[in-house]
């Protein structure tokens, strides 16, 4: 039975990123009657042009930030929607905007879903109060959405009844696979002949991508014509770079930049001989909950390493289809990334398992069908308050 369902989220295509594709992608492969509510980016008209769902944008959240400054036109148009759309149930991207459907629970019924990713369930908790606001959100919700085994297990350390919660792993797209190396990218980046190493992400601490540059040298030790291609942008590029030059590899480190496409994107796949993100939980609760970029990179047919930390882990699955390594070990990055090099028939086995189980457990219309399946499973309980007329209880608000 098709639901309707809103969901409210600050994240979403055209913005780049892992949680805009996760949701991009549930919205587009459910078969329930999905609305979404995202801010505006640069780009959105043209984007939301001919998607097969609805998408109302709005000035909120702009630049992909918790402004709670925009929260009250945020609340006006939930509220709007629910009214016009009168949803099943309605999911929310971000702990902290699921404030708004716990009030909306209180005060009207409405049935909510929070969406979780690793980092939101950790990064709050050195704060008592705004804690125990997260905890009361989590555990009010009809349901939570994990991302992963990992979030999982966070969201259940809320005390969060385990059998409202459901795990839908991020997807990977079809477009992701093995093609001839691309002749101009190579002449572009000078990768001619080099060992190629390769990391797909923003440029944030969590990435690891400081504790491979400083891997560097010795890794041209083993395999002299090794160069580390980065591609993405943020925060980081700058210390990034300076960090190359210190230690005097910067000419074996190429900053590509952000890349616009998933196409493009698979193109500097293919150029990799070995994909790598050791990625670490920094103490402020930076964690990677998952990393939808190791599968992306095994659907190529590229041998991954990850760093043993969140939700990585079942991304890469230690000695079967990838290698994990202590991202804090130089010795252990630089040691994983000579033996891939020098073991075929480890290298050969590792890909093939990794490319079987990308294209096979992580292939969006899968996934979507285990959302469904929750999300008509959640609609069909008992509903866990009286639904009211909205405007009444908090005032019917006007945009």
């Amino acid at each position: 039975m098709s639901r309707k369902v809103v969901l409210v989220t600050g994240v979403f295509p055209p913005g780049i990123g892992g949680m805009q594709n996760y949701y991009y992608n549930l919205s587009k492969h459910t078969k329930h009657h999905m609305t979404v509510l995202a801010p505006d980016y640069p780009g959105s008209d043209s984007f939301d042009k001919g998607q097969p769902f609805r998408i109302i944008r709005g000035p909120f959240m702009r630049g992909e930030r918790a402004d709670v400054t925009s929260w009250g036109r945020l609340l006006r148009y939930v509220q709007r929607m629910h009214r016009n759309e009168d949803p099943d149930i309605t999911v929310y991207g971000y702990i902290l905007i699921g404030f708004i459907g716990l009030l909306l629970r209180v005060f009207s019924g409405r049935r909510y879903v929070i969406s979780t990713h690793g980092m939101d369930m950790l990064m709050f908790r050195k704060y008592f109060g705004l804690n125990q606001i997260i905890k009361l959100i989590l555990r009010r919700a009809d349901g939570v959405l994990t991302n992963s085994e990992y979030t999982k297990r966070l969201v259940e350390q809320y005390g969060v009844d385990p059998s409202r919660i459901g795990l839908v792993n991020p997807g990977v797209e079809a477009i992701f696979n093995r093609e001839v190396k691309n002749a101009e990218l190579l002449r572009q980046h000078g990768l001619e002949g080099k060992y190629v190493l390769l990391t797909v992400g923003r440029l944030v601490t969590r990435k690891g991508h400081d504790r491979v540059i400083e891997s560097m040298p010795a890794i041209m030790q083993r395999i002299p014509n090794a160069v580390y291609v980065i591609v993405g942008d943020g925060p980081e590029r700058g210390r990034l770079e300076q960090l190359a030059k210190k230690i005097g590899v910067s000419e074996a480190v190429r900053f590509v930049g952000s890349v616009d496409g998933s196409e493009r994107l698979n193109d500097y796949y293919n150029l990799a001989d070995q994909f790598i993100m050791v990625c670490r939980e920094l103490e402020e609760g930076d964690v990677e909950g998952f990393g939808i970029v190791y599968l992306e990179a095994a659907s190529v047919g590229v041998p991954v390493i990850g760093g043993k930390s969140g939700g990585a882990s079942e991304a890469v699955l230690d000695g079967e289809t990838g290698l994990l390594v202590a991202p804090e070990s130089h010795a252990e990055i630089t040691a994983a990334i000579v033996r891939l090099a020098g073991d075929t028939v480890l290298r050969d086995r590792l890909v093939q398992e990794g490319y079987t189980r990308a294209k096979t457990q992580f292939q969006h219309e899968n996934l979507a069908e285990a959302f469904d399946q929750y999300i008509g499973w959640l609609c069909g309980r008992p509903a866990r308050g009286k639904k009211r007329a909205e405007g009444p209880a908090i005032g019917r608000l006007r945009s």
